[in-house]
C-alpha cells in the first residue's frame, strides 16, 4: 500500500509530511512540487493548519480543471487524489470531499498562488531549441489577444461586461460575460511565456506594451495590425527588439528610400503635427504586397507589413511576408486550448471574478505543461513539436495520470518515459496548402434573448402529475 504513487495511501493527517504528497506526476517535470509550496509560501496561502483540501491539493486541482473539460470537479479530485486511493478511503469508511467543500477549498486558495506560479514556470527554451523557435538567430515571440466566455453570472458581468452588438438598429448586451487576454507566445513550441487577463470591454492594445517587457533583447515579435502604433515600435526598438508586423490601411507611410527587393524606408511619426513637422520620426521598413490567386482571401488587395529589420539583403521581403505567417501559430494556440483542451462552449467554469482568474492560470499552466512534455518527444526523435499531435498527447497524458497516481514509485522514471515515447508517436501529416472562409452556420436564432430575469425563474410548487386536467 505505502508504494502507491508518490504520496502512497495517506490520510489526510499525513499529507502534511511531506508537504508535495499529491502531485500529478505526469506534470511534475514541468510544475515541480518545490515550486508549488513556493507559489503558496510567496502569496501567504501556505497552510496554518492541517485540513482534509490542504492548499498544495488544491493548486494541482486548479491545474487538472485545465486538462479534463467534460468531468465535474469531484471526478477531477479523484484524478488528482489517485482513483484507487480513493477507492480505499471510501472503503474504509471515509468520504471524498464533496463539490461545495472543493469549491470553498478553491476559494481560500484564491487565484495569487496560480499566477504566482505560472509566472515561475513559464519561461522561454533556453537548452536545445526545436526547430522553427529562431529565425536568423532571432527567437520568433507572437503577441495576440483573445475573447473567452465565461459563466453568465451578475458577479463575472460587473467584473468583465459584456460584449456589445447591434440588431436592427438598436444596441444589445452580448449574451454571456467575456475576458479579454493577451498572451505572448513562443512560436516554435506555443508555450506562453506571460499572459494578461482583463475585462472583454478594455482595449487590448495598452497590455502589449508589458508583455514586449518580457522579451529578450534581439527577439523579433509578430504582432496583428491591432497592435500597430508609434509608442510600441518605439519601445521595441529602444529595448533592442524587432518587430514585425501588418498596417492598418489609414496609415500614412510616405517613401524615403526604395529597395531592389521593392521595399522601402518610411518615418512614422508620434502625432500627426510630428508627421507635418518632421520630428521624433521613427525608421522602419514597409513592405507592400498583394496576390494574384483568386482562390486565396485578399486577392487583389494591397497588403502592408512594417518591419524594424532595415536591412533588405539580410532580411529579404518575401522571406519576412513568408515569416510573417508564423503568426497564426498562437491562433492555433488559442484553437488548442479552447477546442480541444476545454471543449466547452463556455470555457471557463467558475461564476465568480476570482474563480475566473484562478481558471485561468490554471489552464495556461496545464497547456504549458502539455507543450513542455511534447517539446521534450520533438526533442527525442529530432523533429518540430509543431509536427506532432495536441490532441494525441493531451489523451496520453489523461490516460498517463491515473496510471502514474497508482504505480509504484521505483517505477515513474520508466512510466515518464514511455509517456514521452507515446506522445512522440503521435505525429501530424504536413500542412496541406488550403484555406477556409470566415463564415457561421447559424448566426441568429430563433429564440428570444436570455436576460437577467431568466436566471431565477419561479419554478413549480405542485408535482407534474398534480398538475394534468383531463379534457372532456
Amino acid at each position: 500500500m505505502k508504494k502507491i504513487g508518490q504520496g502512497g495511501l495517506r490520510s489526510a493527517r499525513d499529507l502534511r509530511s511531506p508537504p508535495n504528497a499529491l502531485v500529478l506526476e505526469a506534470l511534475s517535470q514541468y510544475v515541480l512540487p518545490e515550486q508549488v509550496d513556493e507559489a503558496l509560501r510567496q502569496t501567504g496561502r501556505w497552510p496554518k493548519r492541517i485540513r482534509k483540501l490542504p492548499a498544495w491539493a488544491v493548486v494541482w486541482l486548479v491545474v487538472a480543471i485545465g486538462l479534463w473539460g467534460d468531468m465535474d470537479v469531484p471526478a477531477i479530485w479523484r484524478q488528482v487524489a489517485g482513483t484507487l486511493a480513493t477507492f480505499f478511503h471510501v472503503a474504509g469508511g471515509r468520504r471524498p470531499p464533496d463539490k461545495s467543500a472543493l469549491s470553498k477549498a478553491r476559494i481560500r486558495l484564491g487565484p495569487r498562488p496560480l499566477r504566482r506560479l505560472f509566472t515561475m514556470t513559464a519561461q522561454v527554451t533556453t537548452q536545445s531549441p526545436p526547430r522553427g523557435t529562431f529565425y536568423k538567430n532571432k527567437r520568433l515571440m507572437l503577441i495576440d489577444g483573445q475573447k473567452l466566455p465565461i459563466p453568465d453570472t451578475p458577479a463575472n458581468a460587473k467584473a468583465f461586461g459584456r460584449p456589445s452588438t447591434r440588431r436592427n438598429g438598436q444596441a444589445m448586451a452580448g449574451g454571456y460575460p467575456q475576458v479579454s487576454t493577451v498572451r505572448l507566445v513562443e512560436a516554435g513550441t506555443r508555450i506562453t511565456v506571460a499572459a494578461v487577463l482583463k475585462p472583454a470591454t478594455q482595449a487590448e492594445y495598452p497590455e502589449a506594451s508589458s508583455l514586449l517587457q518580457q522579451t529578450c533583447p534581439g527577439d523579433l515579435i509578430l504582432w496583428d495590425r491591432g497592435y500597430y502604433g508609434f509608442g510600441l515600435l518605439k519601445q521595441a526598438v529602444d529595448a533592442g527588439r524587432d518587430v514585425l508586423g501588418r498596417v492598418p490601411a489609414k496609415v500614412i507611410m510616405e517613401r524615403i528610400k526604395t529597395f531592389p527587393d521593392g521595399s522601402y524606408l518610411a518615418c512614422v511619426y508620434p502625432t500627426h503635427y510630428a508627421r507635418l513637422h518632421h520630428q521624433q520620426g521613427l525608421t522602419v521598413r514597409v513592405i507592400e504586397y498583394t496576390l494574384d490567386d483568386p482562390q486565396r482571401p485578399g486577392c487583389g488587395e494591397r497588403h502592408r507589413l512594417v518591419t524594424t529589420l532595415l536591412d533588405h539583403q539580410t532580411y529579404p521581403a518575401l522571406e519576412l511576408i513568408a515569416l510573417y505567417h508564423q503568426r497564426w501559430e498562437i491562433e492555433i494556440a488559442n484553437d488548442e486550448i479552447t477546442t480541444h483542451q476545454l471543449g466547452r462552449p463556455v470555457t471557463f467554469r467558475s461564476r465568480t471574478p476570482c474563480g475566473v482568474v484562478q481558471e485561468f492560470y490554471g489552464i495556461l499552466l496545464a497547456h504549458n505543461a502539455v507543450r513542455t512534455l511534447m517539446l521534450q518527444a520533438a526533442l527525442t526523435v529530432d523533429i518540430d513539436p509543431r509536427t506532432l499531435s495536441f490532441m494525441h498527447s493531451i489523451r496520453i497524458i489523461r490516460e498517463a495520470i491515473p496510471i502514474m497516481r497508482a504505480a509504484p514509485t521505483v517505477q515513474l522514471p520508466n512510466l515518464y518515459q514511455f509517456l514521452i515515447q507515446s506522445i512522440a508517436c503521435g505525429r501530424l501529416p504536413p500542412r496541406d496548402n488550403r484555406i477556409n472562409p470566415r463564415v457561421v452556420k447559424i448566426k441568429i436564432s430563433n429564440f428570444q434573448k436570455k436576460k437577467p430575469q431568466h436566471l431565477h425563474c419561479l419554478q413549480p410548487q405542485r408535482s407534474f402529475i398534480a398538475s394534468v386536467v383531463m379534457l372532456k
